[in-house]
C-alpha cells in the first residue's frame, strides 16, 4: 500500500507515523549555565541613578557622550550614546563611515588599533580596560582577580545622513573609594584619547539605593 502524505504527517502502511514525536523541551535550568556577576548588570535590580551628561567627544561627523550612571549594589553601569551624521558628505564615503561606525566591535577587535576602546582609571590607580584581552586574573570556575569592565550593545539604526548606537559599560565589582576617570578613544574616526572625572564616593554612596525587584 502507499504512503498516504497528507497535512497531519506521513503514514506508513501499517497506519504508524513514520517520524516519531519530538522529545519533550528540556528545563532550561538544566541546561543555562549561572550567570555570572561581571558579564552585565543583575536583571533583579532596579538601579540607583547618578545624573551626569558630559561629551566625552566631537568631530564633525561623529559624536560620543556619556548620558548616566546606573548604580546597583554590586557593581556600576556607564550608558553611552554615539551619533554619526553625514554632514554633505559623498555617498560613497558616508556608507564606509557608517561601516566603521556600525562594526566597531568585530571578532578579533584586540588586533584592530584604530578601533574604539574604554577605559577607567580608579581612585586607587587600578587600570580597567574593556578589551576581552585584558581581562586577567580570569580561571574557569573562579572570579576575576580585579575589577573587570564589560562592554553590553543595546542597539541602534539610522538612514542615509545620520545613525545613533547606544551601549553600556558595566563595572564590576562596585569602585573603591575615590573619583573615577572614563577613557576612550577612536582613532579610525579621528577622537585621540579623552577623559572625564566623575565623583566616585557619590557614585559609591548611591550603591546601597538599588532595589532589589523580587524578594
Amino acid at each position: 500500500m502507499r504512503a498516504l502524505v497528507g497535512l497531519v504527517g506521513v503514514w506508513s502502511h501499517d497506519g504508524m507515523m513514520f517520524f516519531p514525536p519530538d522529545p519533550e523541551p528540556l528545563d532550561r535550568d538544566d541546561v543555562d549555565s549561572p550567570r555570572q556577576p561581571w558579564w552585565s548588570p543583575p536583571e533583579d535590580e532596579f538601579a540607583a541613578v547618578y545624573p551626569v551628561s558630559e561629551v566625552l567627544a566631537v568631530t564633525d561627523h561623529v559624536a560620543i557622550g556619556l548620558v548616566g550612571v546606573l548604580v546597583h549594589r554590586g557593581g556600576i553601569a556607564f550608558r553611552i550614546e554615539r551619533r554619526l551624521r553625514r554632514n554633505r558628505m559623498p555617498f560613497r564615503e558616508w556608507t564606509d563611515l557608517c561601516a566603521t561606525f556600525i562594526e566597531h566591535w568585530p571578532a578579533g577587535a584586540e588586533g584592530t588599533a584604530g578601533r574604539l576602546r574604554y577605559g577607567l582609571v580608579l581612585g586607587d590607580g587600578e587600570r580597567v580596560l574593556e578589551d576581552s584581552a585584558f581581562v586577567v586574573g580570569l580561571v574557569p570556575g573562579s572570579d576575576p582577580s580585579r575589577h573587570t569592565l564589560t562592554r553590553n550593545a543595546r542597539g541602534g539604526g539610522g538612514g542615509s545622513s545620520t545613525y545613533s548606537a547606544e551601549e553600556g559599560l558595566w563595572l564590576w565589582p562596585g569602585p573603591p573609594p575615590g573619583p573615577i576617570e572614563l577613557v576612550l578613544q577612536w582613532p579610525a574616526l579621528g577622537i585621540d584619547e579623552r577623559r572625564i572625572r566623575l565623583d566616585g564616593d557619590r557614585i559609591r554612596h548611591l550603591m546601597p539605593q538599588a532595589r532589589p525587584i523580587w524578594q
